[in-house]
């Protein structure tokens, strides 16, 4: 038997095997094009779920910011309302308390005047009653002033003379007189 020996043709044959590898390779492009989509989905997805998440979480905490503030107002209102009832209290009743306290003021005001009228009248009658012995007093004082002064006089001047020697400015040198006064007449 003789020899046969196929030959192919080269280009035959690498027609054959591009169709299949460029099979192979839009099929792997296709894939990684699919791959790619579904990341770039997930990635989308991800967002959206936090951006979902955190819009929620922001409405939450608004709400609840927006809850506080309003208790926060209504609490002050009521505190407000409050210092408002009490102060109005604590006016009233400084007001009842400034009547009866300007009604004692000019009670005793009434009282300490006509305290004192009395008082004085009684003073005056006193003084019309003392001011006749007065005038005998005032004479006494007098005459025991004048007294009293020439008493205190010839005191100072018997003092005075008993304290000096008498010098006889005559005719008679060195001779000092010894002799002292007893008494003035």
């Amino acid at each position: 038997m003789a020899d046969y020996t196929l030959t192919t043709d080269p280009f035959f044959y690498l027609s054959n095997e591009v169709a299949g590898v460029r099979e192979k390779v839009s099929d792997s492009i296709f894939e990684n094009y699919k791959l790619q989509v579904a990341q770039t989905n997930d990635i989308n997805n991800r967002g959206m779920q936090v951006a979902l998440h955190n819009t929620s979480s922001f409405a939450n905490l608004k709400s609840a910011v927006s809850k506080g503030t309003l208790e926060t107002m209504l609490a002050a209102a009521r505190t407000d309302a409050t210092i408002g009832a009490t102060s109005a209290a604590t006016t009233a009743a400084v007001m009842r308390q400034g009547e009866m306290t300007r009604g004692l003021v000019n009670a005793l005001n009434t009282q300490n005047l006509n305290t004192g009228l009395i008082n004085t009248n009684i003073g005056f009658a006193g003084l019309n009653t003392l001011y006749g012995g007065l005038g005998l007093a005032y004479g006494g004082a007098v005459n025991a002033t004048q007294v009293a002064t020439t008493n205190s006089a010839v005191n100072a001047l018997d003092s005075a003379i008993s304290n000096q020697r008498l010098i006889n400015t005559g005719n008679i040198a060195n001779t000092t007189q010894t002799s002292r006064p007893e008494s003035i007449n």
